[in-house]
């Protein structure tokens, strides 16, 4: 009976260390997988960073090459029309110096 208990106790030993082994196993996997999917998540974020930049980069060019055209279209009209055009721009400071100067005096 006591060689039937010891016996038990071994196989019962033996099983744990196998248990031990196993969850080892299974700590590594679980590490390993952690650490491929945080590669993988790190790897998509700085794709859509790069894609994301890439777009603003040609949004910025395109307001650019905008904001040339109408500089040079502006320029182009007050040659056209030079007169005109300092005449407005008198007549808008003139405008703006009444509105502040109406601030000033309540």
């Amino acid at each position: 009976m006591a060689d039937d208990i010891r016996k038990e106790l071994d196989a019962l030993k033996a099983d744990i260390a196998r248990l031990r082994q196993d969850i080892g196993n299974l700590t590594d996997a679980v590490k390993t997988t952690a650490g491929d999917n945080v590669k993988s998540a790190t790897a998509q974020a700085q794709q859509r960073l790069q894609s994301a930049w890439e777009d603003i980069e040609q949004r910025l060019e395109g307001l650019l090459g905008e904001g040339k055209a109408t500089f040079a279209n502006a320029g182009r009209k007050i040659g056209e029309h030079p007169a005109g055009s300092v005449l407005t721009a008198f007549g808008l400071g003139f405008i703006i110096a009444k509105l502040l100067n109406l601030g000033e005096r309540r």
